[in-house]
């Protein structure tokens, strides 16, 4: 790829890298970023025909009450011709709602299940609809796992996982209990709720952070076989509409396993690429994907439509719309994605496709801009690297070591520059310094920030120029430039306090003008 690092002091152009040779440390799954990667063969072979069904994935905000639940709804009903498969996260807050009542049962040794208790009881009775045992079981159940934590005063990352799979759980019963008492059709089927290892959703062991999109767990290959199995009688007779919790998932012993923040994307995307769906939907509170975020530019406008690469650049370097490793088993299995609006479901949003055709015309030069902030960039230098073959696996040990994944990465013949994003995923920083220092003078720069701009490789060189001379105008040192690893991208490496002005600098340049 083309690469460009600022700290490469005896650089004084962009330079042509190879780093195949440290491609082999990547051979396990060491960084977990690609754990989705692989998608089963059996995917792309015959099981459902073509276009049978769609898969509408509901985020949290979509369900988040009583007026909501029944927009909702309404959306499905009007699909019913599709025949859709649901997938649906936790209700609003309750995530976090969870979480913080663990805290709480944790710290203080009280069991305070009340907000989460409220959010599904009265969003029922609001609705004049009796409260489900489905619902009041799973409400006890919690109480009872909290108790547990209190008295215990401890709790392990699996007890963790396990506290906040109810919020998925307790989704999908309440849709189904507003879904069916609002069904004014006698032919309509019914709505009908599942867990999702119940159609076969299996993943390794291991925990899912609370806090943003990284899990330990890959899910299995055997995962899209038994979710094929598990659908294949509604091609024929699809006679309920079936409701799935997005986010978790069984590993091998039948312990409770969570996708990383966001997982409910992943849920969608896995089983629309089993069934092999006409489309996967994601629906959310916004009108698709936008050319940059509305609160960091005003005047973003709505994205028509992006190729698989792009939305996966895009959401790997700071887009929240979709998660990181959603698109991928789509993306192989050719399925066709969209981001759609709950609160205005007639707008289009934004269609993800395999490839771009000629109606699929866009305007100007860079689709999106995306960011991300409290970057650490890694600088190595060293005398060894001239020349010599070894070091450069050397190097990528010990981040294969400390379990750190790297975002971006630029060459010389004695330098290496490099980024983590701690965010995602947190990093013993100080332990992979001390052992980079045994081979190498290091420098590490905190509070750093990549801009991404998604673009095509022919209007690149433009790109470069307009960008540059919008830093230079601004004054904005850049570290770091990455560019020719991905088709669809230009990605820039600065300090974290000029993000704000440069994105809103290079969206009116891009966009507004």
């Amino acid at each position: 790829g083309l690469s460009y690092t600022k700290s490469t002091q005896d650089l004084s152009s962009l330079e042509l890298t190879d780093l195949d040779a440290a491609c082999g440390i990547y051979d396990k799954p060491v960084a977990t970023t690609s754990n989705w990667l692989p998608t089963p063969k059996d995917v792309t072979q015959p099981g459902f025909s073509e276009n049978s069904m769609i898969v509408m994935k509901f985020g949290g905000t979509s369900v988040g009450n009583a007026g909501c639940l029944t927009r909702v709804a309404s959306i499905v009903r009007k699909a019913l011709p599709s025949r859709p498969i649901l997938v649906l996260s936790a209700m609003g807050k309750t995530t976090n709602n969870l979480l913080a009542a663990a805290s709480k049962a944790l710290e203080s040794g009280e069991v305070d299940a009340s907000v989460v208790r409220a959010t599904h009881e009265s969003c029922l009775k609001e609705l004049g609809i009796s409260v489900p045992a489905s619902v009041s079981t799973l409400l006890d159940e919690l109480e009872r796992l909290l108790n547990g934590v209190a008295l215990l005063r401890e709790i392990s990352m699996q007890t963790r996982d396990r506290v906040v799979s109810f919020g998925e759980r307790l989704s999908v019963r309440t849709f189904e209990a507003v879904f069916n008492a609002t069904k004014a059709d006698p032919k309509e089927p019914d709505a009908r709720f599942f867990d999702s290892w119940d159609i076969g959703m299996k993943t390794t062991s291991g925990a899912g952070s609370s806090d943003s999109a990284f899990s330990e767990v890959q899910v299995l290959d055997e995962s899209y076989t038994e979710i094929l199995h598990s659908f294949k009688p509604l091609q024929s007779n699809y006679s309920y509409v079936p409701v799935v919790t997005g986010y978790i998932a069984h590993d091998s012993k039948g312990v409770i396993t969570t996708l990383g923040r966001d997982g409910s994307d992943l849920t969608a995307t896995i089983i629309g690429a089993s069934v092999r769906a006409a489309e996967v939907q994601i629906w959310k509170d916004v009108s698709g994907i936008q050319s940059m975020d509305p609160r960091v530019a005003p005047a973003a406008k709505p994205v028509n439509v992006l190729t698989f690469e792009e939305a996966a650049e895009l959401s790997t370097f700071g887009a929240k719309v979709v998660h990181p490793a959603a698109v991928l088993p789509a993306w192989i299995a050719n399925v066709p994605m969209s981001v759609r609006n709950s609160m205005a479901p007639d707008l289009p949003g934004t269609r993800i496709l395999p490839e771009l055709t000629e109606k699929d015309c866009r305007d100007g030069r860079v689709a999106a801009i995306s960011s991300k902030s409290d970057i650490t960039m890694i600088v190595i230098k060293s005398s060894r690297m001239l020349g010599q073959h070894g070091f450069l696996a050397h190097v990528f040990g010990l981040f294969n070591k400390f379990e750190a994944s790297v975002d971006v990465i630029a060459t010389s013949e004695v330098t290496v520059s490099l980024t983590l994003d701690q965010g995602y995923k947190s990093v013993d920083l100080v332990g992979l310094e001390s052992a980079l220092k045994e081979v190498a003078k290091v420098i590490v720069l905190q509070d750093m920030a990549m801009l991404t701009l998604i673009c095509a490789k022919k209007d690149s060189t433009h790109v470069l120029k307009e960008s540059f001379s919008v830093f230079d105008e601004m004054g904005v040192e850049v570290e770091m430039v990455s560019h020719g690893a991905s088709n669809v991208n230009v990605t820039f490496v600065l300090p974290g306090d000029k993000l704000l002005p440069a994105s809103r600098k290079l969206h009116e340049v891009f966009f507004e003008r």
